[in-house]
């Protein structure tokens, strides 16, 4: 078992030292620190670390805020440390979840986790529903038959582009494909529609 310290500045904080300190204090093996401007990197210092560990290894903040950036990255990170039997230890947040009462931090972030899935379906059902009201329906328009034909046209006989047919018919590149490598049966359907 190894325990790993990870240390971050906040846009408030942007002092290292006391974390690294208390991490040290408590036993951290190895520290690993990062600057909260960190995000623009494709690989952070946390995710070298998590990738680092193995069952039963330790992670220590000093606050569950230099964690994670958002609540969703936080549930992620809970779940991915569930799923791996891997360990979190929050110093402020009194949390260890190597302890029963550590666990219960687990569950309940599973818990928080579905919760925020829920909330988000609702908000985009209620969205929904509000822009149905006014009349509107979501979705991509539907393209007529001269339209795609006149793609077809295009790409077939006239040996154009994508992009310069996508402009001529109004439309995506991807829906240009889309008729283009559409099956001759499903093509008679749509023309009889």
């Amino acid at each position: 078992m190894s325990v790993f310290g990870y240390a971050r500045t906040t846009i408030n904080d942007s002092d290292l030292n006391s974390q690294i300190k208390t991490l040290d204090a408590y036993g951290c093996e190895m520290i690993i620190s990062e600057d909260f401007e960190a995000k623009e990197k494709v690989c952070s210092q946390l995710d070298k670390i998590i990738a680092e560990m193995h069952e039963d290894d330790v992670l220590v903040v000093t606050e569950l805020k230099r964690l994670g950036k958002s609540t969703r990255q936080l549930t992620e990170l809970s779940h991915h440390f569930q799923e791996n039997a891997l360990h979190l230890v929050s110093l402020a947040e009194n949390i260890d979840t190597r302890t029963e009462k550590g666990d219960c931090y687990f569950r309940l972030m599973d818990g928080l986790s579905k919760m925020e899935c829920d909330l988000i379906k609702e908000r985009t059902l209620i969205g929904l529903n509000e822009a149905r009201k006014k009349g509107k329906i979501g979705g991509r328009p539907k393209i007529d038959c001269k339209t795609v034909k006149k793609i077809r046209r295009l790409y077939f006989d006239k040996k154009e582009t994508i992009q310069f047919i996508s402009n001529k018919c109004n439309v995506s590149v991807g829906t240009c494909y889309k008729y283009i490598n559409l099956p001759e049966a499903e093509l008679e359907k749509l023309f009889q529609a």
